[in-house]
């Protein structure tokens, strides 16, 4: 079974599952997807959870009573028991953020820029783009998706009003980064060139990283 039909499956499957199941179990998914393992074995492994939890369900038992009190003690043991993202996957992992950030930056770019030959507006300086605007857009990209993808990790099974403490907490981090971003996107301008890029070469661009996500980062597998 391919990786996107075990997320459907596992879709169907939490639809059958009682509320408090379901949350206990959705806890569980956040933990094993932002973990950096296999993503088919998590998939598989989180299918067989998943299975597991409603033929215990259907004898009346709960997720409790089938993984445990602990369950990020249970998750955390099952994570170090899976294949790991190694080699070109993990370079995979790392390049397909700032990939796709860069392909939908050309996008707007290319948009913008044909809005603004219709209205007859200036072209030329709708088609400068700085190189360190290019550079925050990949870096930036990377590190707040990353950083989100850890902190949902380690948020999965906190209590609900510790969760709301931890988001306000999280959020304020993003606003602290966004604006150290801005402020080195502002820095770099100073020494970095500005490229010529017309709305045309935006748009394929765009249609090139486009299709390269498709070839090198789909789920296919």
């Amino acid at each position: 079974m391919k990786i996107k039909q075990m997320i459907r499956e596992n879709n169907r499957m939490q639809e059958q599952m009682t509320p408090s199941n379901l949350k206990y179990y959705e806890d569980m998914v956040v933990y094993i997807r932002t973990s950096p393992v296999n993503e088919a074995r998590g998939e598989e492994l989180l299918l067989e959870m998943a299975q597991h939890l409603l033929d215990a369900q259907s004898k009346g038992k709960s997720a409790e009573e089938v993984f445990g009190n602990d369950p990020e003690a249970y998750c955390a043991e099952l994570v170090e028991n899976l294949p790991k993202l190694k080699g070109l996957s993990q370079l995979q992992l790392s390049l397909m953020i700032p990939w796709i950030a860069l392909t939908w930056f050309f996008f707007a770019h290319a948009l913008v820029g044909f809005v603004t030959m219709i209205a007859n507006g200036n072209v030329e300086q709708m088609s400068q783009v700085r190189i360190s605007t290019l550079i925050l857009v990949a870096a930036g990209s990377y590190i707040l998706i990353k950083l989100i993808m850890d902190m949902m990790n380690k948020d999965a099974f906190q209590p609900e009003e510790n969760k709301r403490k931890i988001n306000l907490r999280n959020m304020g981090i993003y606003i602290f980064i966004a604006i150290v971003i801005v402020v080195a996107g502002v820095w770099l301008s100073r020494f970095l060139p500005v490229l010529v890029i017309e709305p045309w070469m935006s748009l394929i661009i765009f249609v090139i990283g486009f299709i390269g996500s498709k070839v090198l980062f789909s789920r296919n597998k």
